[in-house]
Order: structure tokens, then sequence, then C-alpha cells
């Protein structure tokens, strides 16, 4: 603890089952955070039954790094490339994109915490990557999310809700004939996902088919209020594409990115091959074989189990400045930073937009997706999504470009790990 916090001094005395302790913090140190607490800057002494204590210090190691921005290891050793990737996407520095990070993956622990409790309506980083927000519909929430370092949010409808109306949705032929647009071959619906700041379902679709998604809305059993329809230029499409060149090659054609290194092989997107398809390099050297792949449906995932004598490393590529180290895979929160690398494009960052949203492509409707501002392009799919040194998912697809931006959506790895019973390879 002392560790943790420079300008802290932690006494205690143990007597009959009771712990007087002696909190002293430095008065220009004393974190905007805390002014909740019943601390004062000079000296403020406790006296409380051993379980007391123990939640106390407990509190104390979650909120006091949140409000003093402390990096952790693993925000510290962020890599060249990726400080140089938010530089050029946020206009941040080297200190602040690491104190960026560090935040991020302290507030994934603190959604962790809370995401069970009854009225929890989402969590989302602000837009300055400075303040986590948590939504909350009862109030009696509100205290257990301020004293875990969060801002409460009241919001009318539970995540719960909004979830169950989604899953709903995918249960739904959204492509029946009868939703279609005469003048074309799909309903004109792009994808739907909970907009957890909105507190809203959104439907994405084309200017023509607003009504198809309002009504769609409405099957669902939602009111106005509860989803907002959204129009887009254009429908989403994968990344997959026919050139040769550096990557991996499916059936010695189509090229991807490779995710993430696994003992046993590498994860990539689903709709990159299907089982029993090859995997080569650019010069033809073979890679392994699809042992598993899922696409379209439930996911965008695929394992592919590399031959003997592959080299399997716990990092991704640069493209140019060195490989950035992969040392786990906890998720990140709405609103977080994050980077994607790929062999068209290179790195490239965003933010999270959404978690679990439908996205529907052309070859069929994909649920499960997170949803990003980060542009990608044809030949990225596959490739490795992450935050700092944590692993977050597989290029599948979206819109636009990296010229004039996009949004893209990623199959999260975790669970690709889960399915297929694999284990990352770490730095």
């Amino acid at each position: 603890m002392a560790g943790a916090m420079e300008d802290s001094i932690l006494s205690s005395k143990l007597a009959n089952n009771k712990t007087m302790i002696l909190v002293t913090i430095l008065e220009p140190r004393l974190p905007p955070r805390l002014t909740s607490l019943p601390i004062h800057p000079v000296v403020y002494l406790f006296r409380t039954p051993i379980m007391e204590l123990t939640k106390f210090l407990g509190f104390l190691a979650m909120v006091l790094p949140i409000a003093y921005g402390a990096p952790t290891s693993a925000a510290t050793s962020l890599h060249p490339k990726i400080l140089a990737a938010m530089k050029r996407d946020f206009g941040l520095d080297a200190e602040a994109a690491t104190k960026r990070v560090a935040f991020e993956h302290r507030s994934a622990d603190v959604v962790e915490s809370l995401k069970g409790s009854a009225g929890f309506a989402g969590a989302w980083i602000s837009e300055d990557g400075t303040t986590l927000k948590v939504g909350v519909t009862d109030e009696a929430l509100v205290a257990d999310v301020t004293s875990a370092g969060a801002t409460p949010v009241i919001l009318a409808n539970p995540l719960s809700k909004l979830e169950e109306a989604k899953a709903a949705l995918d249960a739904i032929d959204i492509e029946a004939p009868a939703r279609r647009d005469e003048a074309s071959a799909s309903s004109g619906i792009a994808s739907y996902f909970v907009d957890v700041a909105a507190n809203k379902l959104v439907i994405e679709s084309l200017a023509g088919s607003t009504a198809t998604a309002e009504s769609l809305a409405k099957e669902v059993g939602l009111a106005a209020g509860e989803f907002e329809v959204r129009t887009v230029a254009s429908m989403p499409s994968t990344f997959a594409t026919v050139l040769g060149g550096d990557a991996y090659l499916i059936n010695r054609a189509a090229r991807c990115s490779i995710g993430f290194s696994v003992t046993t092989g590498f994860v990539s997107a689903g709709h990159c091959g299907s089982a029993g398809d090859t995997a080569t390099t650019s010069a033809g050297a073979s890679l392994g074989t699809f042992s598993g792949s899922v696409f379209p449906g439930s996911a965008d995932m695929s394992y592919i189990r590399t031959v003997s004598g592959t080299t399997l490393r716990g990092y991704i590529d640069g493209y140019g400045r060195g490989d950035l180290p992969v040392s786990g895979s906890t998720a990140s929160a709405v609103g977080a930073s994050i980077c994607r690398s790929g062999s068209t494009t290179g790195v490239f960052c965003g933010t999270v937009g959404a978690l679990g949203a439908t996205v529907n492509y052309s070859e069929g409707r994909v649920t499960g997706l997170t949803r990003t501002s980060v542009c990608a392009e044809p030949g990225d799919s596959g490739g490795s999504f992450y935050s700092g040194a944590q692993a977050q998912g597989v290029t599948s697809g979206g819109s636009g470009d990296c010229t004039s931006g996009g949004t893209t959506y990623f199959q999260p790895v975790n669970e690709i790990l889960s399915t297929y019973g694999l284990t990352l390879v770490r730095a």
C-alpha cells in the first residue's frame, strides 16, 4: 500500500480483535476523488473491527490508484508504436497516453465488480478518457458506484432490459423477403447494439429502411425513447481480400491478418476461412490448417492449428517499429481507447463504441461483436485489436476506410479462447 502511494504512511496496532489505523496524507497530494472520504489532509484515526478494516483497505486499494492516475506496470511499458498511433489518432503525448490506458485498465476492474448489481445500466468512459461513468436505475446503487471511484448516472432503462430486446431481435429473421426493400436484395438493416451512454437500443439502417427499423424495434417490445434509428450511408462488409502479399493466405488466394498466437497455433476471423482450409505465408510456406471456424451466426472467429516447427510468439506486428507485447486479455470498457494492427493499413487507434453488437453482413448476420471507431481496410480482417498489452479481439468488418475514417467491429478474443479451449501465448 505504501509503495502505491508515496506520500502516505499507514500504521496499525492489533488489540482485542480491534485495529487502530493511522492514515497520514500530505495535503499537497490529496487527490480530488478523496474529497468525499472521511479523511482530512493531516491525520485521521479509525477504530474498527478487523472485518471492516479489511473492506476499508480494499476500498483504498481500488480508489487511490484511480484518483492518482498512477500507471500500472503494463501501461508504463506501452510500445513506441502504440504511443505514436495514439498521438496521431488522439493527439496525446506519451505521458497522457500512458495515463489514459492505465486508467482504462483499472476502470475495467471496477466495471467487473459492479455489473452484477441490481439496477446496473451499463458503464462507459467519458470522451476525454478521464472519467468512468456508471448508469444506474436504482438510487441504492449510487453509493457503491461513488465508493468505487466512478461517477453514477441515473438512467431509465436497466441494461438487462435493452439486452433482452436485442436478443429478441437476434431471433428474428430480418432478411425475410417480406422485410426487404423491393429495390434491393436486403432489408437495409446494417447493425444494432445497445448504446449504454444513450440508454437505448440503436438500430442502424440505410435511409430507405428506417420504417423497417422502427417496426423491428416495436416488434421486440420497445417504446419510443427506448430505441433510436440511425441512418448509415452503406452496408458493412468484411475486410478479407484476394491479394498477394504478407500476412497469411487462405488456400493460397484470399489474404487475412493473424490475430494472436495461442500455444498450438493462432486465432483469426471466421470469414477468412472454413475448417479444413489451408493457411500459408505469402511466400507459400505452410502455416497450418483451419481447425475451427464460425461465420456467420454467433461469432466471426477461427482457429488455425499450425504445423510442427512453427514459432509462436506473444507479440503483435508493429509494422516497422518493433513488435508489440501481449500480456493478457482483460476486456476494455465502452469509451476506452483501443488500437488495431492489420496487414493492409498497419496500426490505427480509436475508441470502443458498444459491446455485443449485431452486424448484418451480406454473407449473413453476426452477433456478439464489439463496435469501434477504428478504421480498417480489406486484408486487415482477422488482425489484432488490443489495449496496451491486453489482447481484445480480431478484426471482423465494418464500413469506411483509413483515408476518410470508418467503423470497425471485432470478435472478442476471450470468446475464441473459451470456444476452442485455447491459451494465449504471452510475451
